[in-house]
């Protein structure tokens, strides 16, 4: 009789282990991203829109309290292949201008993972991860 508890013990494990993770697509990234970390008493804000067009558009601010010490804006275009996200610069501004060493820029990320509304996902090849939340086409972000 103890085989039967060990039965239904790997039998749950079985279960458990065989839930799979639906794979990010396309279209379940279009739309806008938001968000917001706390680094060195600053909080960083990011906004991205990608477009069905495979075109997006970010806004990154830094701010400390209410007053904004960094802004940085770009825009290009953005794909998927296979399981990993690309984007390619083809314009950028920040504080110091537009330098011209990021446009045509090429960015990989990887282990993209969506639990309802909730975008996380690496930058392939150094340590950089991202969370993002799902927020209405037209969400505003300011310092204030």
């Amino acid at each position: 009789m103890k085989l039967k508890p060990m039965l239904y013990a790997v039998l749950a494990g079985l279960s458990v282990s065989s839930v799979a993770v639906a794979d990010v697509t396309f279209d379940d990234l279009i739309g806008t991203w938001y968000a917001e970390t706390q680094h060195d008493g600053e909080t960083m804000k990011w906004l991205v829109k990608r477009e069905p067009d495979q075109s997006y558009a970010a806004l990154f601010l830094v701010c400390d309290g209410e007053n904004l010490s960094w802004v940085q804006k770009e825009r290009g275009q953005w794909k998927m292949e296979g399981d990993e996200m690309h984007t390619v610069i083809a314009a950028f501004q920040d504080m110091n201008g537009s330098p011209s060493d990021q446009i045509g820029k090429q960015i990989h990320y990887e282990n993209l993972e969506l639990a309802d509304d909730e975008l996380n996902y690496e930058q392939k090849g150094n340590d950089n991860t991202y969370s993002f939340n799902r927020v209405k086409d037209g969400y505003q972000v300011s310092c204030q």
